[in-house]
């Protein structure tokens, strides 16, 4: 594989490991400061929604005249989460997650990834218990009723207050809170990135054993477990210094390169050797309560790390910058001058 190639899957799996979609569309409401109820409660809400509800719906995604739809099945009895996502274009592809292990299948390659992942991937990103002061940045105003898949939704926009972060315009199912469509906004209001159900069945009956069942049926798969290994930024000899407003650390990991390595023989790319196999990478993943940012930061190669200036596809946006023997990169659905303080804040500590 050419080193060009290489620098695009790894690119490809950043992307993939950093970012959660959003879900989008265009509509032309009155908006009011809404002094009730207030932002930390709705942002609770539509978690509350997600995580506790049964439903069934095909979900598109539509950004720079791209567009891609899935099929989702959520499954959740209060104790246990179980959820499926199959890919409706292009290759084929099945998401299972329970709880917080996720098993990525290819049927076509017969390849398979499990990973045990926070749920840091999740729109809006999870409190914690007594926090919500992030999403001081934004404030809260509240539009009108619409229909969204038949069903009434509240929309409600929710505005930064600074230019590190973008505007979200959000449809919540008015009985659930449940988010059915999101729209990404730049700082004229334009639409970066849409996602919607365009269908969508709530509190359907669902059989939690036939998904796990679905889930493990391995046999004939060549299976990818990578291992990761909670760590800090101060541990590995680095500090965000200041540290980006509105921005709180989620979790620090250093995680092996193996996810990169199976995504990329699942698209028919033959498997790197040598070094990349034992290669790993620190990511440090920060949110806003809203939105998050990925930072990883590798060893500096020079066949592979070439391209500095910034990436963008949609709302998401990439920034790499050589830093002595390392090379940053910062990913995440924000505007690049966020990347830009979350690379020029990161200092390597001296020893």
């Amino acid at each position: 594989m050419s080193a060009p190639s290489v620098a695009r899957h790894r690119i490809r799996w950043k992307a993939t490991v950093a970012l959660a979609g959003a879900m989008v569309g265009s509509a032309s409401v009155a908006w009011a400061v809404s002094p009730s109820p207030d932002i930390v409660a709705v942002v609770k809400r539509i978690q509350d929604a997600a995580q506790r509800r049964n439903f069934v719906g095909t979900y598109v995604v539509s950004h720079g005249g791209h567009m891609t739809s899935s099929r989702i099945t959520h499954f959740c009895d209060g104790r246990d989460q179980i959820e499926r996502i199959e890919a409706l274009d292009g290759q084929m592809r099945q998401v299972y997650r329970h709880n917080d292990t996720v098993h990525v299948l290819w049927p076509g390659t017969r390849t398979a990834l499990i990973e045990q992942r926070e749920l840091v991937g999740r729109f809006p990103a999870p409190l914690q218990p007594g926090d919500g002061t992030q999403l001081d940045q934004y404030e809260l105003q509240t539009g009108g009723n619409e229909r969204v898949a038949g069903h009434d939704a509240q929309v409600v926009l929710f505005k930064p207050r600074d230019t590190l972060r973008y505007p979200r315009r959000l449809w919540l199912e008015r009985r659930t809170g449940l988010l059915l469509r999101s729209d990404l906004l730049n700082e004229r209001g334009e639409v970066l990135e849409s996602a919607s159900f365009s269908e969508l069945q709530i509190n359907v009956r669902l059989s939690g054993q036939t998904l796990l069942q679905e889930m493990n049926r391995l046999d004939g798969y060549k299976v990818s477990k990578p291992v990761y290994q909670s760590t800090s930024l101060d541990s590995e000899g680095w500090t965000m210094r200041p540290p980006v407003a509105g921005f709180e650390t989620l979790q620090v990991v250093r995680r092996p390169m193996a996810p990169w390595i199976a995504r990329t023989a699942a698209s028919g790319v033959s498997e790197t050797s040598g070094a990349a196999d034992n290669a790993t990478v620190l990511q440090a993943v920060y949110s806003d309560g809203l939105t998050h940012v990925s930072v990883f930061i590798e060893p500096f190669v020079a066949t592979l790390h070439k391209r500095e200036i910034p990436a963008t596809v949609g709302s998401t946006s990439a920034l790499s910058h050589r830093q002595g023997d390392w090379w940053i990169t910062a990913v995440g659905a924000v505007p690049v001058a966020a990347l830009q303080q979350f690379i020029g804040s990161l200092e390597r500590r001296k020893p």
